[in-house]
Formats: C-alpha cells, structure tokens, sequence
C-alpha cells in the first residue's frame, strides 16, 4: 500500500461516526449534567424586574411588569436585561424601590386572591348548609335573601363587626340559588340511600296516595332496609300521577321509578291504607307487587284498621256524636259565634276558649272534639241559650250528658291506643302487642260494667258519684264495648295474629317455634343459639331485635334470615301520615305549582348530605 494510500485510510478512520451506543451514552451524560445544573435566583435581579416564583430548587423569573413567567435557563442578568430593554424600555432605567413597591403591590394581589378564594368556598358551603335548613322548614326559598340573609348581617353587624358582614354578604342565598343546592343535595341523598338499600339484604316498603292543595294526586314511598348493622327508614321517593289514581297507574308509577335502580325480588314487604285500589285481590296494587316480588306479604295498616274498628255505634250513641257535631259547627263556622263564645268562656274562667272542630279523616280528632265540648258544656248551654238554639237543650238532658261524657272516655282511651301504634322503626310484635292488650281491656271493661263499675271510665265515673246510672244506660255501654271487642277481632282476627308461631324472634332463649314454622337447618341453628351464653349476654345488652338478629346473621344465616323477613316490613303507614303532612306545610296555596318532590326529600330524610362532595364539584362565586 502506498504511503498516498494509507494516509487516506487513516484520515477515514479518525472521521469515521460513533456507533449507536457511543451516541446513547454520551447523550445520556449530557442531559444529566444539564439538568443537574438548575440556575438559583439572586436578589439582585429585581433591578431588571424579576421575582422568583414556582419551585424554590428550581425558580423561574417572572417579570412583575408584564407578568410573563421565563424558563429557569434565562435566570442571567443578560437575558433578563434583554427582556426589560425590549418589552420595557421606558421602565429599564428605574431605581430598585420602583420594583421593590411593585414586588409589594404583587404580593398583596396575590393573599387578597387567595383569601377571596378562601370565603368564596367557605360562602358556598353555607350556601348549602342553610338550603338544607329552609328545606327541612319547610320554609319558601325566598327566606334566604329576604330573611335569613339580613338578619345574620345585623348579628355580625352587633357582635362581630362590618368585616364578618362583608364575609357574610358573600354568602349566595337567592330563591333560584336555593331550589338549585335543595336539588342538588336530594341527588346526593337519593343517591346514598339507592347504594345502601342495594347493600341490603332485603327491603321493604309502605305506599299510601293523596292529594295535595292543587288537587295533585301524590304517591310516597318509604322503605325500611338493612345498613351497617342496623335498620334504617327513609323516603323512597315521591310520584306524581297526572291522571288516574288506579291500581294500574299507582305500581306503574313506582315500577318505572324501580326500574334500573331496584329488585324487586329483594322486596319482602309492603304496607299500605287498605283502600280498594291497594289491596284488590284480583288486581290491587299489592296483587301487582307479588306478581314481581315471590317473597313480598303484604300488610293492612294497623292504624287504618283501628280506626275502622272504632266506627260502629249504636244509633243512641251516634246521634249524641251528631248533635256535638252540630254544636261545634253552630259555633266554628260563623267567626261573630267564635268571637262572641271565646269572651263568654273568659267571662266565665273557662280552662279553654275555643271548640275543636271534628274531621273524619283525623284519627285523633274525634276524642278531642267530644271532650272540649263536655268541658265547655255549661258556656255552651249558656251561649246557645242566648242564641236560641234548639241545641242547648241537649245539655238539659242528664241522660244525653251522660252519653257523653261516656264517648269522650271511650274515643280518648281509643285515641291513646292509636297514639301508641305510631311511631317510627315499629315492628308487627309491639303493635301485635298493643292491639291484644286492648281487646283484652274491651272483655275486663264489658264484665265491670255488667256489675255497675265505671273506674275504667274517669269523666263517667266523676260524673255518675252523684247519681246511679239507668239500667237502660248501663245495657248501652256493654252493648258498645261488646260491640267494639267484635270489631276488633273482626280486623284483627286471632287466629291471624302476627305473633303466632314467631315468639322466638323476640327472645331465642325463652321461646321455643310453633310446630312445622321451622325447617330442621332452622331449628338446629336456633337451639344452637339459645344455648350460647355469650349471645345471650349480647341479646341483653342490644338496644333492638333488628340489630341482634343482624349481628348473626354471619354466623347462623338461615335462622337469622327467617327473623330479619318477619321484623323488616312495616306494620303500620306513619310515614307516609306523616309525610302527607309535611306535603300540606310546604306546598301551600301560595306555592301550588312548587315540585315538592326533591323538598321532601331534603326535609324528611335523615341522611347527611356529602358536603364535601357537593362543594368540590361547584366552582365557589361569591354573591353579587
């Protein structure tokens, strides 16, 4: 090879290119000796402007001129110079106090932002929280700004101060703002109860229909379910029907509701008032929930029940109910009556002034009613004596006196039986229980009276300690009490009693099940458990039968399954009482065309809201 030769391969080879892997590696290293090297920010920068900001081990300059923010590699004097000559010539030859002032004016924006920030969130917080309060009041939504607003100013204003005003004032309380968080705080709540009753095991539910002051016909729902060892009730929802109050249109209303969000199949219970659309045999709305729901019983509601059993009387008792009718109505319905028998009863030390007035569809009311009039009886011979009216001859007669006072005892010790029955978390024993109890008391009072004994009854019985009552009086009274106990055995037939075959839910250790009630899993695992000492001592100690049936559920399914079927469904529709009346206080005459559906979720449901959930997906504004 000739030296002209070599001399080119040698220069081949010298400029030669690396191969992949030398690239890689000395790549690699100088990417890492660049971004270990991060520029620091020095306080003499400010004379071009510049303020550190973001990361304190990696700052960049941000000018507080313009406010634009430059990269960590332009922290040199020389590029930051070149920034204020070019973008800021006419400022480029101010002294450092002009910067240090603009440094101080950027800092206090920056903590009046973040503390703006800061009330606003905390504004619509209680933005929420007080829309939850005119919910559960029943209150309209005006009350916010009209009301509620002003006078938590004047408060802040008299005690705290005009800054806690100004945060207050913050706070958005419009009707429109209102019915929107009320909605919104409903979507959570109905949220959380459709995940728990998923969560449950089984459910069930009451039904009761109604209509509203705009003549509206409403359907609530309630429902009892399992959730975190416990049972819980809640409002299902509230249904609308435009047209008809059917069978049909009542299941399919609360069908279409179900649909996509609950089984039917876990349903083991429904309550309801006992109407002809509700339990026809042939296609009653329960008939309709059964056809979807194997294992659902239904149940006539104990109070309904009580209420058609007190009905019946004998005509001699009935018409002394109708002339205190009467009475009442002579009074109450002219407002000169009212006004002139209320300064009559305080002429004459009366305890009360006024009459009750007596609705059918009160249960209560018609005990009330008959014991103001017996009360009042002699201001009322008196007034309706000045007036004239043939009715004050009623309180002439001690025999129609005598009738009375005899229904106001007999309707008040009916009126405390009702009481007793109502009530939230009941269960079929305790009402089982109350109802047995009665009928027994109706055979003990029917045997006194036959021996002209009235202790049971105190008006009668003060009444007749100067007189002795008449033969034919005491024959009325037994007739009515054995009329009464036949009523009652005719709605609550014992040979249908709740209880029969099932004392072993309400103490496992003293009971033993009826005979064929039990398969031999059931029974085995339920001697198992009235021998346990250990879940004895529990049994003592727990506040409710739910929560100790539920508490073994894990360990002896099959038993505790059969009992927690037996306790779940409602015995009674107090909620949907109840919740009828929460409709009449909130959609009133002057809110008829109010959706109330989402207010009575809010006001009726014992759920919690997720408050923090409801504000982290608003953005906070304060009011305006």
């Amino acid at each position: 090879m000739s030296k002209k030769q070599m001399s080119l391969q040698s220069f081949f080879e010298k400029g030669q290119r690396p191969n992949d892997e030398t690239t890689e590696d000395c790549s690699k290293t100088a990417n890492k000796k660049k971004a270990a090297f991060k520029r620091k920010y020095q306080e003499s920068y400010l004379n071009y402007g510049f303020i550190a900001s973001g990361d304190s081990h990696s700052p960049n300059p941000l000018c507080i001129i313009c406010g634009e923010r430059l990269s960590n590699e332009a922290m040199k004097p020389s590029k930051l110079l070149r920034h204020m000559e070019t973008k800021h010539p006419s400022l480029k030859d101010k002294p450092v106090e002009f910067f240090k002032r603009k440094k101080r004016e950027h800092e206090g924006q920056k903590q009046l932002l973040k503390t703006t920030s800061s009330i606003n969130a905390s504004a619509l917080r209680a933005s929420f929280l007080v829309a939850n309060r005119i919910a559960k009041s029943k209150k309209p939504f005006t009350i916010g700004e009209q009301l509620i607003l002003p006078a938590a100013k004047d408060i802040c204003r008299e005690i705290l101060g005009e800054a806690a005003v100004e945060k207050v004032a913050h706070v958005p309380l419009s009707a429109s703002t209102v019915a929107r968080r009320i909605n919104e705080i409903a979507e959570d709540i109905e949220t959380q109860l459709i995940e728990r009753i998923k969560e449950s095991p089984w459910y069930a539910i009451q039904v009761d229909e109604s209509t509203d002051v705009d003549n509206k016909a409403t359907m609530l729902v309630f429902v009892r379910y399992v959730f975190q060892e416990d049972v819980h009730e809640d409002m299902l929802c509230a249904l609308f029907l435009p047209t008809n109050t059917t069978a049909a249109e009542l299941f399919n209303s609360l069908n279409e509701y179900m649909s996509g969000k609950l089984n039917w199949s876990f349903c083991v219970g429904v309550c309801t008032d006992g109407a002809a659309a509700m339990t026809g045999r042939l296609s009653g709305f329960t008939t309709r929930v059964k056809e979807v729901a194997s294992e659902c019983e239904s149940t006539h509601c104990v109070l309904h029940r009580e209420m058609l059993a007190s009905r019946k009387m004998s005509p001699e008792l009935n018409n002394v109910l109708q002339a205190v009718i009467k009475i009442i109505n002579h009074i109450k319905v002219h407002a000169l009556n009212s006004r002139l028998f209320e300064q009559l009863c305080e002429e004459m030390d009366a305890e009360h002034t006024r009459l009750l007035l007596y609705t059918e569809v009160r249960w209560l009311s018609k005990g009330r009613s008959l014991s103001r009039v017996f009360e009042l009886r002699e201001p009322l011979q008196r007034f309706l004596s000045e007036k004239q009216s043939p009715l004050a001859a009623h309180f002439s007669v001690t025999e129609w006196v005598t009738k009375l006072a005899y229904l106001c005892d007999i309707f008040n010790l009916l009126n405390e039986l009702n009481l007793s029955l109502q009530g939230r978390m009941r269960t079929v024993f305790k009402s089982a229980d109350k109802v047995a109890a009665f009928k027994a008391k109706l055979e003990l009072w029917g045997r006194r009276v036959n021996n002209n004994i009235f202790d049971m009854f105190p008006t009668l019985s003060e009444l007749l300690k100067e007189t002795e009552p008449e033969p034919s009086f005491t024959q009325l009274v037994h007739d009515h009490l054995y009329q009464l106990s036949n009523e009652f055995e005719h709605y609550f037939p014992s040979s249908k009693d709740p209880r029969i075959g099932k004392e072993w839910i309400r103490d496992p250790f003293v009971n033993k099940p009826g005979e064929s009630t039990l398969s031999v899993l059931e029974e085995d695992q339920l001697l198992e458990i009235a021998n346990d000492g250990g879940l004895k001592s529990m049994f003592e100690t727990t506040s409710n039968l739910h929560t100790f049936w539920i508490k073994v559920k894990a360990e002896y399914p099959a038993i505790a399954t059969k009992a927690l079927k037996s306790l779940l469904p409602f015995p009674t529709s107090y909620l949907c009482e109840a919740g009828f009346s929460a409709v009449t206080a909130t959609k009133t005459r002057l809110r008829s065309r109010l959706d109330i559906s989402n207010t009575l979720r809010v006001s009726l449901s014992p759920i919690t809201p997720r408050w923090d959930r409801l504000v982290a997906v608003k953005q906070a504004q304060g009011s305006h």
